[in-house]
């Protein structure tokens, strides 16, 4: 039984199954990438991932480390050139080469860093200038999405909470706190990139457009989609595209064919106006970021929550929201106001009582020949 278990042969499936604990979205990602290694191997070589595989560790055994190297760094090569012709870009292609790299180990086939470095030759990464989304396109985004409100929230949502897409098709209705003055959602650790949970909170409109629907929903039910797990984010990202195509919002970078508009053109449209009203402390801390020593700044909810009231009118969308958060503001100053007058009036008042009972005293015991007796 031992033999067996060590002579047992290697194959793309064993690997994936070694994936289960990773992250539905990394093992989609690995999946995709091998898939495509299959078929480049076929393509070009007309050979099985696994064939291959025992090729190369077969010319290392019989051949030694010098023809294995070679034959395996052409093939490493020609699969870079493959994806450059294939219109792949440079910082896909580098991710990809990683996930490449560990199937092949656990296939017995092992690559060498400084081989890497001295042979390969990656694509250059050609950085284009991000652009922002503009307010005016992002409500004609949530506009667009009149017939789906769960969609309209979600668009708001991140936009106003900074939340990665794959964060908020995970939030549940029971992730949500209405005790505080804005919506607070409670990210789970097993929902963020980092595995590490925060609190966010989501604007008034937003809030407005969630409660739409909201009681129709169970504790455990999805907020803001309707889509199953295995297929939510893709549908989401199709559905953008769908949309910028029909307002015309199409542009897509040079470089890599994407679109300058993205699910993360929301997550970003948060951290610019939040880093511009407080500054990158706050915003890393709503967005989930690993700031300089961020372990140490902690703050409360209600402490996040007097900053995010801040820096709400910078991010809604309708001019009525804003209008509304300036004149709730106002009334609230006026109140605040008036309280302190009233407070200073009854404290004049007590202090001339005071002044009065001092006073009398005096005039009881004779003691103040200035005052008219």
């Amino acid at each position: 039984m031992q033999m067996s278990i060590l002579t047992k042969k290697r194959t793309t499936q064993g690997y994936l199954e070694k994936l289960k604990t990773f992250p539905k979205n990394t093992r989609e990602n690995i999946q995709a990438t091998i898939n495509g290694f299959t078929k480049f191997v076929k393509e070009k070589h007309d050979y099985s991932l696994e064939k291959i595989c025992e090729e190369l560790v077969l010319i290392k055994k019989i051949k030694g480390d010098e023809e294995y190297e070679d034959v395996l760094y052409d093939l490493l090569q020609d699969w870079i050139d493959w994806n450059i012709v294939n219109k792949i870009g440079a910082y896909t292609i580098r991710i990809r080469f990683s996930i490449i790299r560990g199937f092949l180990y656990h296939m017995g086939v092992k690559t060498n860093s400084q081989d890497i470095k001295q042979i390969l030759k990656f694509p250059r990464k050609i950085q284009e200038e991000k652009i922002p989304i503009t307010k005016e396109k992002l409500r004609n985004i949530v506009l667009s999405q009149s017939r789906n409100p769960k969609r309209q929230s979600f668009y708001l949502a991140c936009s106003s909470s900074g939340m990665r897409m794959g964060e908020a098709l995970q939030i549940k209705k029971n992730d949500l706190d209405f005790s505080l003055a804005r919506v607070m959602i409670r990210i789970k650790g097993e929902y963020t990139k980092t595995k590490v949970a925060r609190t966010t909170f989501v604007s008034k409109e937003c809030e407005a457009k969630m409660k739409t629907y909201l009681q129709e929903l169970g504790d455990d039910d999805l907020v803001f989609t309707n889509s199953k797990l295995s297929s939510r984010a893709r549908n989401e990202q199709m559905a953008l595209s769908s949309t910028l195509e029909v307002l015309g919002y199409n542009e897509k970078y040079s470089s890599n064919g994407i679109y300058k508009i993205t699910t993360h053109s929301f997550r970003s449209y948060f951290f610019t106006k939040a880093t511009r009203k407080h500054d990158e402390n706050y915003a890393h801390k709503l967005t989930g970021h690993g700031g300089y020593l961020m372990q140490y700044d902690r703050m409360t909810d209600e402490e996040k929550l007097e900053m995010y009231l801040e820096l709400e009118p910078e991010l809604v969308i309708f001019d009525q929201t804003k209008n509304e958060i300036v004149i709730d503001k106002l009334k609230k100053e006026n109140q605040s106001n008036e309280k302190i007058r009233q407070e200073v009036n009854e404290l004049r008042e007590v202090i001339a009582r005071q002044d009065k009972r001092i006073l009398d005293m005096f005039r009881t015991k004779g003691n103040l020949p200035f005052i008219e007796k």
